[in-house]
């Protein structure tokens, strides 16, 4: 019953971290088997349609004589022996192409799925796996019914294509016999081919049907809680709070640099109660006035404040100060459309702090 209630909580699709975790470290991959199946049926249809037919010219010529006039055969002097061995020879390299076929396909079926992947989690014993329980409950298990079922029907299906096919032919067989075995074992190959052409036929539209399924429940499996994604978040990315919180930490202690900039500052430009920029030039070591702390409302109140403390000239120009504001940043020079103005300024701080110097 926890278990249900916990996968109905699962509603989140599998992270990127999640399927890497399945696949790396547990061993879990959609994997269908109809696909493998699939690929051995059309590797031997492969062999059958095309290797088949020249092994059997080459069977044919040694047994012809001993099936059409086995009297004239000799069996002294290592004969019977020879006949043997060219059947032997004849049979041998099909067989063994056709055995590569085969594994090649199945090889070939298991990395389509999967890429070039070793499964070495899988490689590990389970000891679990081999308690009696375990293996009454996988026997019993959704997914033990559900191939059970699936390989019910599949043998079902195949096996009334194989009498569909086969049954026509009860009647044909005895119009054969007699006849030119060239004829007869073309006739054979013929008709296998048709009926292994029609269960890849079948079995591809199963092993489709269950390269979906499989994959959906690989997909379904993984699914994750809401609480499961956040805490992967908060894993990859860090705790919001505390990076909150350092985000704050850092953003004080560029405040404070900055406010310590304001008493070196040549003027302050106001809004005047809005905007608060302060802007410092050095003809000798700077191109242009840069801007060294700039603010809004209460931080702009403080950039006064400190300002008229250390008697720093504040000059109210609001256009000016609200073009600083959204076009420069804090430790940066201002715009050369702004040079002329805040030169005009500058110029008048300096004649202003001439006239008020003693003496």
């Amino acid at each position: 019953m926890a278990e249900d209630t916990d996968q109905d909580q699962k509603t989140e699709e599998p992270t990127e971290k999640r399927l890497s975790q399945a696949r790396e470290e547990e061993g879990r991959l959609p994997i269908s088997r109809e696909i493998t199946t699939w690929a051995l049926f059309v590797g031997f249809l492969m062999g059958l349609a095309w290797l088949v037919p020249s092994a059997v010219r080459d069977i044919a010529l040694p047994l012809r004589a001993f099936l059409e006039k086995p009297e004239q055969m000799s069996l002294d002097d290592n004969g019977l022996q020879n006949v043997l061995g060219g059947i032997s020879v004849s049979i041998g390299w099909p067989a063994g192409l056709l055995f590569a076929l085969l594994m090649g396909a199945v090889l070939v079926a298991g990395v389509a799925q999967t890429g070039f992947f070793l499964n070495s989690a899988r490689l590990k014993p389970d000891w679990s796996q081999v308690l009696p329980w375990s293996g009454f409950k996988r026997l019993f298990s959704t997914n033990a019914i559900a191939e059970f079922v699936k390989s019910l029907v599949k043998l079902v299906i195949i096996g009334g294509v194989v009498l569909m096919v086969f049954l026509p032919l009860i009647n044909l067989m005895p119009s054969y016999v007699g006849r030119d075995m060239g004829h007869s074992l073309a006739f054979l190959h013929h008709e296998s081919v048709r009926l292994l052409a029609l269960m890849v036929l079948i079995i591809t539209v199963m092993a489709v049907g269950d390269l979906l399924y499989q994959r959906y429940q690989y997909f379904k499996s993984l699914r994750m809680t809401k609480q499961e994604v956040k805490e992967e978040y908060r894993q990859a990315e860090g705790d919001p709070i505390i990076k909150s919180r350092l985000r704050q930490i850092r953003m004080d202690k560029a405040r404070k640099r900055m406010m310590a900039q304001v008493p070196k500052a040549d003027v302050i430009i106001t809004n005047p109660t809005h905007y608060a920029i302060a802007l410092k030039y050095d003809g000798v070591t700077m191109n242009a006035p840069v801007v060294v702390a700039k603010g809004t409302d209460a931080l702009a109140l403080r950039i006064r404040t400190v300002a008229e403390e250390h008697n720093v000239p504040l000059i109210s120009n609001p256009p000016l100060a609200r073009t600083l504001y959204e076009t420069v940043d804090v430790d940066s020079p201002i715009k050369p459309e702004q040079y002329r103005v805040v030169a005009e300024i500058i110029a008048y701080v300096y004649k202003l702090k001439k006239r008020l110097k003693p003496g």
